[in-house]
């Protein structure tokens, strides 16, 4: 399980999304934390990553010129606050996106609705798929693996966390029927890694929260294979999206609905 939040930055990310409440004229229903620190590979320095789902007033979805279905705040800092409109999360999981189902999946909340809560998770259970879920995590792998580690022999070592967390939940879908947990002590309590892949992984988790920076060094050929092998799998598992169920597409609209129409307050 991920460390907890320090007093003071849960508090300061507190103040801003109560600002953006007030300033934006939203309603936050979930704020999570969404970065390393509830991945559980933070630093000491690590910035804090609030992600939130919104709703606005009824009126202002029937507007002409709709307002935009995300907001973005400065990074400060070390926060990094930004949050979707539950409008845009439900089309994208109904489209197989898999970012919002780690958001209900975070173990550390700054907000939550509890109403709204027990409404949208098993809904979006219901949506999940192991094709989705296979696409999402590979294409994490393939982007964090292909920026940061291969065609280089030295590498930030920090960055294999990155390509390591998406071939562990690429490994519980391929053993496991539950979702994957987002954090990597969940994952890894979940699987089981090879042994020198494991030895390697906890000599860099060990080093990464003694120090802001790991630094370069060379590649690990253990978690390399470790991340290949996964890697092939997602590829062959991604298949083609399934055509959405019009009876989760009535519900979702359902959900939506009584979101906005404050029915979970």
């Amino acid at each position: 399980m991920p460390d907890a939040l320090p007093d003071e930055p849960r508090a300061e990310v507190m103040r801003r999304l109560a600002a953006i409440e007030r300033d934006e004229r939203v309603r936050i229903l979930l704020a999570v934390e969404s970065g390393s620190r509830a991945w559980g590979f933070h630093s000491p320095d690590s910035d804090f990553d609030a992600r939130f789902l919104y709703v606005r007033r009824e009126d202002e979805y029937l507007s002409l010129f709709a307002p935009r279905d995300v907001i973005e705040t400065p990074l400060e800092g070390l926060f990094d606050v930004n949050g979707w409109d539950l409008a845009k999360a439900m089309r994208l999981i109904i489209k197989g996106n898999s970012v919002i189902h780690e958001w209900l999946a975070s173990p550390l909340i700054y907000m939550r609705n509890e109403r709204f809560a027990a409404a949208i998770t098993p809904l979006a259970r219901e949506w999940r798929t192991t094709y989705a879920d296979a696409h999402h995590y590979y294409g994490l792998l393939a982007t964090q693996r292909g920026r940061h580690i291969e065609g280089r022999e030295l590498v930030n070592l920090k960055k294999y966390f990155y390509a390591v967390r998406p071939a562990l939940a690429l490994q519980w879908l391929r053993e496991r029927s539950d979702p994957p947990p987002m954090d990597l002590p969940g994952l890894l309590a979940g699987v089981r890694m090879q042994a020198p892949a494991l030895a390697a992984l906890e000599r860099l988790r060990a080093a990464k929260k003694a120090a802001s920076e790991v630094g370069e060094g060379p590649r690990i050929a253990e978690l390399d294979d470790y991340i290949e092998a996964q890697a092939q799998w997602g590829m062959e598992a991604k298949g083609r999206a399934p055509t959405p169920d019009p009876v989760l597409v009535a519900k979702s609209d359902a959900l939506f609905r009584a979101a906005v129409r404050g029915e979970f307050d």
